[in-house]
């Protein structure tokens, strides 16, 4: 990660939050997932951060209406997955006025059409019986001209929805909206099994609007009401007007939607749902309709020929250009349009770049990924080669789930700090994406924008991966958000070479149990059933001694899987086992102790004695307590200070202190935080032996010190942030000192 540039970041989102952040008002989004499909939970964006609107991805041709009742204007497709079945309705419709391939295909009445799939790719028409074409009704044909005459009603301009009301009567369970003309306005039919329809009334349940489009309806979830949306003409503008109701009958007036900040655009259709994991969030797919006039760059696209021949029907057939747009809204009303396409025409020589091409169906369906091992993802259909043969093609897209837009940042990093939220749950889940050098990290905030003890950027490891669905850990907490829920938090996420497409609170699941990969330094979770233990208990009896070194004397053995003694520095007699009765007399005695020596050198020749813990004992210390219990003695002759540290990182690095105790020549003792504390309560009593306990408290981040028996409490560790030590060193803090050690016992309790 990059912590300069996160500080920094910090600094500027914490300014921009401004003084009256605690202020706000809390946005209480209990567990329902939230996409990062707009700003309405954004507070502040620093860095490189930005909302990005993401493409699908072209797949195959997945079905072709080239059946002699279908033809090359089939289009207005409802598309939604019924148990397990994927269902397709669709138009069969076909237009002659266009170049020669059209006219391989005579006109016919037009139809409401039905497919099926098992997978949501291959497409099947089922041999239905209901209408009867060209003598036969070995066909898929759903409802013909015929079967509406009551109503007037036009097969040609419906949408088609499985209506998830719970409280929805059995023979309506499924619905159709439908243009009718007697009088004009929106009918509505109703189905059992979703082949055979009939009229729900004879008078529209619609009237005010133009209705020459696809008009549709759903039940919504969150509101437990119907929502309606259908064509318009606003001052000219093609656009989309809305009405809800609550039994299905009886429907207010329509209003127009609203685009704040977007500019004025064409909208043919709207092709707006609930996204069916977050249902509190809209999301619309039009088909946006620019007519760019006669111009070179116009007869510069494909397809001139039966360009020019529909041209001469209406110069608008020739000239227009259609592609899809995304928009959201969670109201129903006020939608968040993205200017750039969402679908664009495309790369093909022919059968794009056409009036009614990228039209995008009504609906989307979970399918299998293409790539192996891939989670599911979402397909979309669109139209391809409208009006310009005897058929058209239905396009498979793909995208993320979820996947629609991001909050992403480039290598160089970003952030995006939330407005207050207030959740239910247990655990944080995330879909994510980064680079194989990016990362992503969670830190989280109380409202007035200040971290949470436990839940920092820097107790969050840095994250890599590709996943729908992936649990944020702190270094300590693990995932436990428990202790959080109910209470207003902001999230800071932080980003390099990342999208995330959303996030979600959880009911809490049990912290994973990882293998054993202690060998190559992975750190397991905190044993939270474990007692107290002693990580260390030496009195270096069991240790030869003597004045001179040897290679035994300067390394005490660790037993493997244990913690133990490392020594790291000392090499050749900077570190020794010695009994010298008194000390540095050179004449053997009967107590062992360790000498520790720096000379006039740097502190990788001088000598250092560490006490590491093996991953699980240096996890356990976790928000626990550490005890530590020396006899040590300390030379009035030193040159500098001597002293005894706990870290949380591993042997030899110096990052992160925790307790940091300092003993002088002239008997002073200090502890380092920013800078040289004294402690002015505590003296120490040179060359003799001296009794010293450190007590720490890894949740507080502050340790008593006692020296004889006198004790001060609750000094601040050198990093407020550690929770955990994996080490801890003994020696000089400089050259020509010393420090012996007769006794020391380590004890935690996790």
């Amino acid at each position: 990660m990059y912590p300069a540039r996160s500080v920094a970041l910090s600094m500027v989102v914490i300014a921009l939050l401004g003084s009256n952040a605690s202020a706000q008002e809390p946005v209480n989004i209990g567990s329902r997932l939230e996409l990062l499909v707009d700003d309405t939970l954004i507070e502040e964006m620093a860095g490189g951060a930005n909302l990005r609107l993401h493409h699908p991805q072209r797949r195959d041709i997945v079905f072709q209406t080239d059946a002699p009742w279908e033809g090359n204007a089939s289009a207005y497709q409802s598309v939604f997955k019924d148990g397990d079945l994927y269902r397709m309705y669709y138009r069969g419709t076909h237009y002659r006025h266009s170049g020669e391939p059209a006219q391989a295909l005579e006109d016919h009445a037009w139809y409401l059409c039905y497919a099926e799939s098992d997978d949501g790719i291959h497409w099947r028409r089922p041999e239905l019986g209901i209408v009867e074409f060209d003598g036969s009704t070995a066909n898929n044909i759903v409802l013909s001209p015929e079967m509406l005459a009551q109503i007037g009603g036009d097969p040609a301009h419906t949408a088609t929805f499985l209506d998830e009301n719970p409280d929805c009567p059995p023979d309506e369970k499924y619905k159709i909206i439908i243009l009718g003309s007697k009088p004009t306005g929106l009918y509505v039919l109703k189905s059992a099994d979703g082949v055979h329809f009939a009229p729900m009334g004879t008078e529209p349940v619609i009237t005010e609007g133009a209705f020459d489009s696809q008009n549709l309806a759903f039940w919504d979830p969150v509101r437990q009401e119907y929502r309606e949306y259908h064509r318009g003409f606003n001052k000219g503008m093609r656009d989309i007007m809305t009405t809800t109701s609550t039994d299905f009958r009886t429907f207010g007036d329509p209003d127009w939607i609203q685009y704040p900040g977007a500019p004025a655009q064409q909208l043919y259709t709207n092709q707006i749902q609930p996204y069916y994991r977050a249902p509190h969030i809209f999301m619309g797919f039009p088909m946006r309709y620019t007519d760019r006039g006669w111009s070179q760059p116009v007869l510069d696209l494909p397809g001139l020929d039966e360009r020019l021949v529909r041209g001469k029907s209406h110069p608008r057939y020739a000239t227009t250009v259609t592609d899809a747009v995304f928009m959201t809204s969670r109201d129903g009303v006020n939608f968040n349009r993205w200017a750039e396409a969402f679908i664009r025409p495309g790369p093909r020589e022919r059968r794009s770049w056409v009036y009614g091409d990228n039209f995008v169906f009504w609906g989307m369906a979970e399918t299998r990924a293409d790539v192996e091992d891939a989670p599911n993802e979402i397909s979309l259909y669109a139209t391809e080669g409208y009006w310009e043969g005897v058929a058209t093609d239905v396009r498979r897209y793909t995208i993320r789930v979820d996947g629609f837009v991001s909050a992403n940042a480039p290598f160089s990093g970003g952030e995006v700090v939330t407005k207050p939220l207030i959740f239910e749950g247990g655990n944080l889940a995330v879909n994510l994406e980064t680079g194989g050098a990016g990362s992503f990290q969670v830190e989280i905030q109380d409202a007035g924008g200040n971290p949470i003890d436990g839940y920092t950027l820097d107790e969050c490891p840095p994250i890599f991966c590709d996943r729908l669905r992936h649990i944020v850990r702190w270094e300590y907490q693990g995932g436990d958000l428990r202790p959080l829920a109910g209470t207003p938090v902001r999230l800071r996420f932080v980003l390099s070479d990342a999208d995330l497409y959303a996030f979600q609170f959880v009911p809490y699941e049990p912290e994973p149990e990882y293998p054993d990969v202690v060998g190559i330094g992975a750190m397991p979770r905190k044993n939270r059933d474990r007692a107290a233990f002693v990580v260390l208990q030496d009195d270096f009896t069991g240790m030869p001694a003597g004045t001179t070194p040897s290679e035994e004397d300067l390394n005490p053995a660790v037993v493997e899987g244990q913690s133990g003694w490392l020594i790291r520095e000392g090499s050749p007699d900077r570190v020794q086992v010695l009994n010298d009765d008194p000390i540095g007399s050179g004449q053997a005695g009967d107590r062992p102790y360790l000498k520790i020596e720096r000379r006039a050198e740097s502190h990788e020749e001088g000598g250092c004695a560490w006490v590491a813990l093996t991953p699980q004992d240096a996890a356990d210390t976790t928000r626990g307590t550490m005890e530590i219990n020396a006899r040590i003695w300390v030379p009035s002759t030193n040159a500098s200070r001597v002293e005894i540290d706990g870290y949380d990182n591993p042997v030899g690095t110096f990052d992160r202190r925790a307790f940091h105790v300092r003993f002088a020549a002239d008997g002073t003792v200090t502890y380092y935080k920013d800078i040289e504390n004294p402690i002015t309560d505590l003296s120490f009593q040179t060359d003799t032996w001296q009794e010293v306990t450190i007590r720490a408290d890894l949740d507080t981040a502050t340790f008593d010190l006692t020296i004889g028996d006198k004790t001060v409490q609750a000094l601040p560790f050198a990093l407020g942030g550690v929770k955990r030590v994996q080490c801890i060193a003994i020696g000089p803090n400089s050259g020509n000192s010393v420090i012996y050690v007769e006794r020391v016992q380590v004890t935690v309790t996790p």
